[in-house]
């Protein structure tokens, strides 16, 4: 059972910012769970709220695959006593890799054991490597455990590499790196109308957050709501047929009439029908959209 009570006790604490909780964050959290059984000791995470990117280089942050709530919910699901979700401040990124050991790390956490990936930089402009770690470790009484690369279908998995396949619509491919298939979460909000207009009323979600979007273009689905799993096919694009329109993310789903207005839904992306199309009229995206709901039922539902 987890708590947010961390009193100082011994611990084993993976680091990392475990953006996603995808195939090898999740080794990693096994790992340190195993030691904690091993010597009877609280295990834990220590993550960021903040990309350190958003920091340093503000311009090159990535757009997350996980919220701070989705991440941290993740981590507690696989059973560490304690999630530290601590802000990444200036102060903290100017620490060298020592005084990042000394001054914040060993201050605020009674570590036995650290558990990170081979890759795992720390310290001002990162120069604190895993070699680092093991000699800090060594010098201030700690142990420190390095796992390899988590390598499926000849690909080192890591949070950038499944950002490229979201952001290219490979959703499909998602699941064998990540664990499970790519999802977004949203209340369903008021759109333009247009859909119920021409007889395929659809669901629009707006997010709270900054992540990480599949391609534009036509997606079959699932959407999770009220205990459901549902059939849809999803659009995420300008909808180039209209002049100005605005980005929008709207689901039709399958024999479905509820009104679900202000509610949250997740969608679940399964596969990428095809790209966005600007079409010479509205009677041809509507035609087009017909094909594109007859054709997920025919490969995906019946």
């Amino acid at each position: 059972m987890t708590t947010n009570t961390y009193r100082g006790e011994k611990i084993v604490l993976a680091l990392g910012f475990f953006d996603g909780v995808h195939l090898g964050h999740q080794a990693l959290l096994e790992e340190t769970k195993k030691i904690g059984q091993r010597l009877g000791c609280k295990t834990g995470v220590m993550t960021f709220k903040e990309h350190p990117l958003e920091l340093i280089f503000p311009n090159y942050t990535p757009w997350l695959i996980t919220s701070n709530a989705e991440k941290e919910a993740m981590i507690r699901a696989y059973g560490v006593d304690f999630v530290f979700l601590n802000p990444f401040t200036e102060k903290l990124m100017k620490l060298t890799p020592e005084k990042f050991i000394t001054d914040y790390l060993l201050k605020k956490y009674n570590v036995k054991v650290v558990v990170v990936g081979f890759n795992y930089n720390f310290g001002y402009k990162g120069a604190g490597t895993t070699a680092t770690l093991k000699e800090l470790g060594k010098k201030y009484g700690f142990e420190v455990e390095i796992l390899p690369p988590f390598i499926i279908n000849t690909h080192s998995v890591s949070s950038t590499f499944i950002r490229e396949l979201i952001s290219c619509g490979q959703v499909d491919e998602v699941k064998t790196f990540l664990g499970r298939d790519y999802a977004l979460s949203g209340v369903v909000v008021q759109g333009k109308g247009l859909g119920h207009q021409f007889g395929i009323p659809t669901a629009n979600i707006k997010l709270d957050k900054k992540i990480i979007l599949p391609s534009t273009g036509v997606y079959y689905t699932h959407v999770h709501y009220q205990g459901k799993c549902l059939n849809g096919l999803t659009n995420l694009g300008f909808n180039p047929t209209f002049e100005k329109h605005p980005f929008s993310i709207e689901t039709y789903i399958y024999d479905f009439d509820e009104d679900i207005y202000n509610q949250e839904i997740t969608i679940e992306f399964k596969k990428k029908i095809r790209d966005e199309i600007k079409f010479d009229s509205i009677d041809d995206l509507i035609s087009q959209i017909k094909m594109d709901i007859d054709q997920i039922r025919k490969d995906f539902i019946e």
